[in-house]
């Protein structure tokens, strides 16, 4: 755990990267693939899972809240060996998530009607979509669990098991998908159903796993069960102190996320079944940024947690120069392969085609800027201890800014869909990312926020 971050800073960098970048890797090509079963189905079935699959956005991001919130935390008591303030760590984050999703579970379970209709999708997506929901409900514990308890686990580096886990996940859901969703070897074809019906299988099987590594594997995380919920009043307020902006900022940020698709849906079903062709392509390359996000996290969090600032700050000045490099390369090969990935799908109408190879043109032109923000806020501000900057700079465009813009652009306007997403992107972005610039290079966000303690 004290190896040097200058002294092979790249091979140590690498080495945590790309085993995320493969884990989101494989969950992106799950989602490629279930969309792949799902396009032969026809727009409407598509558009119903892009209408469903919000909603799992949803859960994601506010899970992501509770994942980087706590990580910001983990990986600077691993920087200096804490591990009661480790276990605290993580039994405090897992009962606060766990709350939230039974919360979540019962809305999507009893009023998923309601939930569709916040979309406004055509009737006959609404029914499919709602009916999606209602089994996606029952994963949502599964799916907050895993991905709090994997958050954990790569804070502290062992970044092997939800990748292990993920693969198991992946090759259960695509095996469901192939069975259900159009009725192979023997079983019933349930259409949008039966793919709801294998995601849940996946990640029950992901949690499966995960507990199992937690309970008897060789790990920091491991501890005996009272260890994790040893809480003090004290510790709780400094969690949650640290937590809250980013849950804050994730949340209100896939809110807002959603209000742009609430104006994205309403163009007609055939655009919107080309963006929700877009966004499963476009998470085939967006992975690897989250892999060098979360490796900026747990390099930069360490640094900070042993009050090493200087090291901290030219350790995260070296992922703010790769990150738009790194996008300049994928956006290119994006460019150049988008095509070809589309012509996957047996896809129903040329407009949707046409719709969704103009934005992974467009997105693969901006890659590089997009990412800037991103691997600042997720990767370097938290785990710096700044949790709060990112929260303003974030929430501040894309409520005053970014959803304004849209909502004219659409709603008022009726400008063509193409140039309503462009708006969406630039409106946030550019200001965004001078924003984070500036506030890195001013170096506030480094904030130690433990003791010099051996456990």
């Amino acid at each position: 755990m004290e190896r040097s971050v200058k002294a092979g800073f790249w091979p140590m960098a690498i080495a945590l990267a790309f085993p995320i970048a493969m884990q989101n890797l494989l969950t992106s090509c799950a989602s490629l693939i279930d969309t792949a079963m799902i396009v032969p189905l026809g727009n409407t079935a598509v558009a119903a899972v892009g209408v469903a699959g919000r909603f799992t956005f949803l859960l994601n991001v506010m899970s992501f809240g509770f994942c980087s919130g706590s990580a910001t935390l983990i990986s600077q008591f691993w920087g200096v060996n804490d591990r009661r303030g480790i276990h605290r760590t993580y039994g405090t984050a897992l009962i606060s998530s766990m709350a939230l999703a039974v919360l979540y579970a019962l809305l999507l379970g009893l009023a998923p009607a309601f939930c569709v209709r916040l979309f406004g999708p055509e009737a006959d997506v609404a029914a499919l979509a709602a009916d999606y929901l209602t089994v996606l409900a029952l994963a949502v514990p599964f799916i907050m669990y895993s991905q709090v308890s994997c958050a954990a686990l790569r804070a502290t580096e062992k970044v092997s098991v939800p990748l292990i886990s993920s693969l198991i996940s992946v090759v259960v859901n695509t095996s469901l998908n192939y069975c259900l969703i159009s009725g192979h070897l023997g079983f019933p074809a349930l259409g949008v159903r039966g793919a709801a019906v294998a995601t849940l299988a996946g990640s029950v099987a992901q949690a499966l796993v995960v507990f199992v590594f937690l309970t008897f594997g060789d790990n920091p995380v491991r501890a005996k069960f009272k260890e994790y919920f040893a809480l003090s009043g004290a510790f709780v307020s400094k969690f949650f102190k640290t937590a809250a902006p980013v849950f804050l900022n994730e949340t209100m940020w896939a809110v807002g996320t959603n209000i742009y698709v609430m104006v994205l849906a309403r163009q007609g079903t055939e655009e919107y079944a080309g963006y929700s062709l877009y966004e499963t392509v476009q998470q085939l390359f967006f992975v690897f940024f989250v892999g060098i996000c979360h490796a900026a996290a747990i390099l930069v969090g360490k640094a900070v947690g042993r009050g090493e600032t200087e090291e901290a700050y030219q350790t995260a000045k070296r992922f703010l120069i790769a990150t738009p490099l790194m996008g300049l390369v994928l956006g290119g090969i994006l460019i150049l392969v988008r095509n070809p990935l589309l012509s996957l799908f047996a896809i129903e109408t040329e407009g949707s085609r046409a719709t969704a190879s103009a934005l992974l043109l467009f997105y693969g032109c901006w890659l590089a800027l997009r990412m800037i923000p991103y691997t600042a806020v997720c990767g370097i501000f938290r785990a710096g201890g700044d949790t709060k900057t990112g929260c303003i700079f974030e929430i501040g465009t894309l409520y005053l800014v970014g959803i304004p813009c849209v909502a004219l652009a659409g709603l008022v306007l009726h400008l063509p869909f193409i140039w309503i997403v462009v708006i969406m992107f630039a409106s946030e972005d550019i200001l965004k990312g001078a924003l984070c610039v500036r506030h890195f290079l001013h170096r506030k966000w480094i904030i130690r926020l433990t003791e010099d303690k051996k456990a």
